[in-house]
């Protein structure tokens, strides 16, 4: 992670935290398009920059943003809490529901992969939380680099398939 500088950031930096999720997520598998991008970076991002707990970072190379991470307290009366409440079993949800901080987005440009940043974002993101737990979604394939990240720094999988192709992971914090 040479020469890679991690800052907070937000709402501020959509446009090239737009430009990330475009080239980390508009590729196989998940193949999402213009439309997709332009609804997160100027609707699911400032929503999400609203809610308790909101904390993104940035990766910079120079003056180039190369990956971001972000989350918020997740609690009851979001949808994506409350759509994981009905699909994973009660005793889970009352386990690791409400109040959990959802790592909501961790992506890094494809030409930066494979450098740490992925890792040193994460790290930083969790890093002095006060939630007693973390949860996140990632895809169902173990061997997808994510998962391996996600498995390498002590995330579970907790319920397979909670959407198409997701399986949910968590992570006690404290």
């Amino acid at each position: 992670m040479t020469g890679i500088r991690i800052e907070p950031s937000g709402p501020a930096d959509a446009e090239a935290l737009g430009a990330v999720y475009a080239d980390a997520f508009g590729r196989p598998p998940f193949d999402e398009g213009p439309e997709v991008v332009a609804a997160w970076r100027d609707e699911s991002l400032p929503q999400h920059a609203a809610r308790a707990g909101f904390r993104c970072l940035a990766a910079w190379d120079d003056d180039l943003v190369v990956g971001f991470t972000y989350g918020y307290t997740g609690e009851y009366g979001q949808w994506w809490t409350d759509q994981i409440a009905a699909v994973v079993p009660p005793a889970l949800a009352a386990e690791w529901l409400g109040g959990h901080f959802e790592l909501v987005e961790l992506a890094v440009r494809p030409s930066h992969e494979r450098r740490g940043i992925g890792a040193g974002l994460h790290d930083r993101l969790l890093d002095g939380l006060s939630h007693r737990v973390a949860l996140l979604t990632a895809t169902d394939d173990a061997t997808a680099p994510a998962r391996r990240l996600y498995h390498r720094k002590g995330w579970e999988p907790l319920a397979d398939h909670v959407f198409e192709g997701s399986t949910l992971m968590g992570k006690r914090l404290s």
